[in-house]
């Protein structure tokens, strides 16, 4: 068996999106919670405002109803109850970087209160 060059006929294929027109389309991003170490998956979610009036984003709780929104030196507060201008008020770089701090902050509740409901099952920090 041999292999013999021939033209393909075709469309050339397009050049692929720029990286700036593919964040255009992105409408959240996901941020792990770390695990501390008591076996549960979580995530804090970074959603772009949802009436495309603007490119305002929220770092929520992720869940399809009953969403909340992280509010600076306040803690999860339902959108509903302080208004989308409130939730939706960081650019992606700040609710990114806040993404990040609260995703530690949950960490850390989570492991403080498993620690607090089996005390006997704490793991030792020395190794």
């Amino acid at each position: 068996m041999s292999v013999v060059a021939r033209p393909v006929r075709g469309r050339p294929a397009a050049a692929s999106p720029a990286p700036a027109e593919l964040l255009g389309l992105a409408h959240e991003f996901r941020v792990p919670i770390p695990d501390a170490g008591v076996g549960e998956y979580g995530e804090v979610v970074v959603r772009r405002q949802p009436d495309g009036a603007g490119d305002r984003w929220a770092m929520t709780d992720g869940v399809f109803s009953g969403l909340r929104a992280w509010v600076d030196g306040e803690g999860w507060w339902y959108v509903g109850d302080i208004g989308r201008t409130a939730a939706y008020r960081h650019s992606l770089e700040q609710a990114l970087e806040l993404a990040h701090q609260v995703a530690e902050f949950e960490a850390a509740c989570y492991q403080a209160e498993a620690a607090a409901v089996h005390p006997d099952d704490r793991r030792d920090d020395d190794g």
